[in-house]
């Protein structure tokens, strides 16, 4: 059986795709298990602390931390479930015998252009982590980007999130919605 030069590039797309998949669900996990986590007994019911009466560690401030990083794990998951019904999709045409030569180059096409989103995605997220957001997801569709950052954004973080996302995807600043969780 011959391989011909489409052949060699849709397998290798394949790959590339497959790989940026994987290097994304392995970088967004925390590879902790939520059940039997005994190790964390810094906020315990009914445990406050005391200085200069200027900052009270309350429940609540836990479990909206806990909340609030659920939020991105969900967001993140609902993505990734996301993009594998639409690479099952692109699976078939591919597979399909009877599809014509069109319909598999937009296939290999869209497939390709979603790589080039999961890695754009994943570069936003480490630098916006890099810079000291500690959570963030960023969804890329065609032109525009969303960028949902953790706690109160001022204007300073704005920009500096707007420029992050600029420079990796290399949308301008009107197709970019940055949204900043309290």
């Amino acid at each position: 059986m011959k391989f011909g030069r489409k052949q060699l590039v849709l397998a290798s797309l394949v790959l590339a795709l497959g790989a940026a998949v994987y290097l994304n669900w392995q970088f967004a996990g925390t590879n902790k298990l939520p059940i039997g986590d005994t190790e964390d007994t810094t906020s315990q019911l009914g445990a406050a602390q005391l200085v200069n009466n200027a900052y009270v560690e309350t429940v609540s401030d836990d479990l909206q931390a806990k909340a609030s990083t659920d939020m991105f794990a969900e967001a993140r998951l609902n993505r990734q479930n996301s993009r594998d019904e639409a690479l099952e999709l692109i699976d078939g045409v591919l597979e399909d015998v009877e599809a014509d030569s069109d319909a598999k180059r937009a296939a290999v096409e869209e497939a390709s252009a979603m790589a080039q989103n999961i890695l754009k995605e994943t570069n936003v997220e480490n630098l916006l982590k890099a810079k000291g957001y500690a959570e963030s997801v960023a969804y890329i569709t065609g032109e525009k980007c969303n960028v949902v950052v953790a706690g109160d954004l001022q204007d300073s973080d704005m920009l500096i999130v707007q420029e992050i996302v600029m420079e990796q995807t290399g949308l301008t600043a009107d197709s970019i919605v940055i949204i900043g969780t309290k």
